[in-house]
């Protein structure tokens, strides 16, 4: 047998049916009693009756207008991993007590902090109450953290009035960037070896404009002779003719169920891919960004100036869209204009991904693969075993993202997985 559960907000609109109910009864009980008894009694009993809600909800309008509410947050931006503090403070400073205050919280602040969920209090009177939560960062995202509505109620139960926050408080919790090693790692096998320029070198001696140097720019590219002849440094732009952006796309789509090992999955595919761009552009090697987010969205970046901006995006990028992975990778791969290395990421892969991607890989593709799980398959299967072996001989670089343990703040009372390792899948 299921129990059902209720909010506080829902136990708060029950008991008003209630309250109403038992007042309505009240006053009928008082109406028959004056009309059949007659008398200074019952009669005062019955515009007693009446008066109260009256008088309730005067009170309740003079709260409304008294209670005082703040709130405080030690910033608004931070990284994966680092602690964020909150502040909640109430105070009554007139002389009426204020029985009902319901505070609702945000939903998304209660995921990242347990402790922070809504409730029920009272202030009496010139009296003030503070709620200091500490809330370690352990999911990149944008949140709302805090209240999102206060409902006072007054003296009989039967009016509410709802204070909304002046300020709505977020925070955009950035994902960190993790070194990328070279021991098995496809991105340094292709900026340092053959297949670097092949991909890269190729075409670049098409001069397509001369600018004043920016912080970032290669070296490589400085025009010498006519930096010496203006006195300051001018770089050459150059246009690959092969046009041999590297392609990242990214799967944003929804998962079947919205839970803290589904954002860890997601971290962990973010931080992978913010590491691998950042070592490709402070490489000087100019990619694409691709991702289906309401509709085909295309980032391009040449140089590490170029990186915040991905970083920005990539910090804030929800996975909630329904379109198909396989038409994402059909519509980038036909209507972009790229090279033939294509960097793949998505939280779940499955069959129909890996056939995709054998097809592109005869197309003439190389490609390099991140995952954190396969759909339906357990790494140990031996089925998993069989589709490694297909993607090796295939010269697909598949790369499993392991979410890993990250040392849990003194306050915390669970262990946190993120993005920290990614381990070939060998053949």
């Amino acid at each position: 047998m299921k129990i059902k559960s209720f909010s506080i907000s829902d136990r708060e609109r029950i008991n008003r049916k209630s309250n109403i109910t038992r007042y309505c009864l009240i006053v009928l009980t008082c109406l028959v009693y004056a009309y059949f008894f007659g008398g200074f009694f019952p009669f005062m009993l019955l515009y007693l009756s009446v008066i109260l809600p009256v008088i309730s909800l005067l009170h309740l309008v003079v709260i409304y207008v008294q209670l005082k509410v703040s709130q405080q947050l030690n910033g608004r931006i931070f990284t994966k991993g680092s602690c964020a503090k909150y502040r909640l403070h109430l105070e009554n400073p007139s002389f009426l007590y204020i029985p009902y205050i319901t505070v609702n919280m945000f939903i998304e602040g209660q995921v990242i902090c347990k402790k922070m969920k809504s409730m029920r209090l009272s202030l009496p009177p010139f009296s003030n109450l503070s709620f200091d939560y500490d809330m370690p960062l352990y999911y990149r995202g944008l949140y709302d953290i805090g209240v999102s509505s206060i409902e006072l109620s007054d003296l009989l139960g039967l009016f509410t009035f709802t204070i909304y926050p002046i300020e709505r408080k977020s925070i955009l919790v950035r994902p960190r960037i993790v070194e990328i090693h070279s021991l098995g790692d496809p991105v340094s096998r292709i900026t340092e070896g053959s297949r670097t320029r092949e991909h890269i070198e190729t075409g670049n001696d098409e001069l397509v404009n001369i600018r004043d140097y920016a912080y970032g720019d290669s070296y490589r590219k400085i025009h010498w002779k006519l930096s010496s002849k203006l006195n300051k440094y001018m770089v050459r732009e150059t246009r690959n003719e092969q046009n041999k952006d590297s392609m990242f796309i990214l799967d944003l789509y929804k998962h079947d169920v919205l839970d803290e090992q589904a954002l860890f999955r997601e971290d962990c595919l973010i931080e992978e891919i913010v590491s691998t761009i950042n070592h490709h552009l402070n490489r000087n090697i100019s990619l694409k960004l691709c991702f289906y987010k309401s509709g085909p969205q295309t980032i391009r970046a040449d140089s590490p100036l170029d990186f915040q901006n991905l970083y920005n995006v990539l910090s804030e990028v929800k996975f909630n869209q329904d379109y198909s992975f396989i038409q994402t990778l059909d519509y980038f791969i036909e209507n972009e204009q790229h090279g033939d290395l294509l960097f793949v990421f998505t939280v779940k892969l499955n069959a129909d991904i890996v056939e995709k991607l054998l097809k592109l890989k005869n197309r003439g593709f190389d490609i390099q693969l991140y995952f954190v799980q396969y759909e339906g398959i357990d790494f140990d299967d031996p089925k998993w075993r069989d589709i490694s072996d297909v993607l090796a001989r295939s010269d697909i670089d598949a790369y499993r993202l392991v979410p890993s343990i990250m040392p849990s703040d003194e306050n915390a009372a669970e262990d946190i997985f993120t993005a920290e390792g990614a381990e070939a899948v060998e053949a």
